[in-house]
């Protein structure tokens, strides 16, 4: 059972959605703009978030979850995206836009509980401990970084400026060929400062954003085939 925040201009579908949560045993707060969510968001705690993509007023869902994701506190709630549009490029606005997955309209009851289920399993893996694979690796980022360490969550990266949490993006590293899976999404979740003798630098942390069962496989072998004991 989780704590979810549904937000749609439409009651109809507020309603079809409160149904179909309730019936999978979750506790369902409802919310008509993005103004009353981002209060609500503010003053309880959810598990996830599902809201509609476009919103009447300019208050996008899309703007929804970027706010989301700059705040801290707020920066790593699960969120799915719903679109009535099957296009690739709007997709890829809402998984930029920090949104972990998405749903076309009119809802699949059986793939909205699937992916829910899949992104609350998520939310409580992140808190659990993965063996990670030293490594030394240079990347592309905006500025020269290096890839300090890989997990099946993401990657640990040493850049000389910070980045902000929840945000979406992408760098190039050979260490994607090396591994044998393809150039990922990034979504940022932690950025502190660290300091050595000789230098200051932040330690930013990455979760892969879309990464499939295909490509699990081959992440795991590489990862063992780095690990010291």
């Amino acid at each position: 059972m989780a704590k979810i925040l549904i937000v749609d201009d439409q009651k109809s579908v507020l309603l079809t959605l409160e149904a179909l949560l309730i019936k999978d045993n979750h506790l369902v707060t409802a919310c008509t703009n993005s103004i009353d969510a981002l209060d609500k968001l503010t003053n309880e705690h959810f598990d996830l978030m599902i809201t509609d993509a476009i919103m009447p007023g300019g208050a996008t869902g899309y703007a929804l979850i970027r706010t989301v994701r700059s705040n801290p506190q707020l920066a790593q709630l699960p969120v799915i995206l719903l679109t009535g549009k099957r296009e690739k490029a709007d997709i890829e606005r809402g998984i930029e836009s920090g949104a972990n997955d998405y749903v076309v309209k009119p809802v699949d009851p059986e793939l909205l509980s699937a992916k829910i289920q899949n992104l609350l399993a998520k939310s409580e893996k992140d808190t659990a401990h993965f063996v990670e694979a030293p490594v030394h690796v240079k990347a592309e980022w905006e500025t020269k970084t290096d890839i300090m360490a890989v997990s099946e969550l993401g990657m640990t990266i040493k850049s000389n400026i910070p980045m902000p949490l929840g945000m979406v993006t992408r760098i190039s590293s050979s260490l994607y060929d090396d591994i044998g899976i393809s150039k990922l999404p990034l979504r940022i979740t932690a950025c502190e400062e660290a300091k050595t003798a000789t230098e200051t630098f932040y330690r930013i942390q990455v979760h892969f954003v879309g990464l499939t069962e295909k490509e699990l496989t081959p992440l795991r072998l590489w990862i063992r085939s780095k690990k010291t004991f």
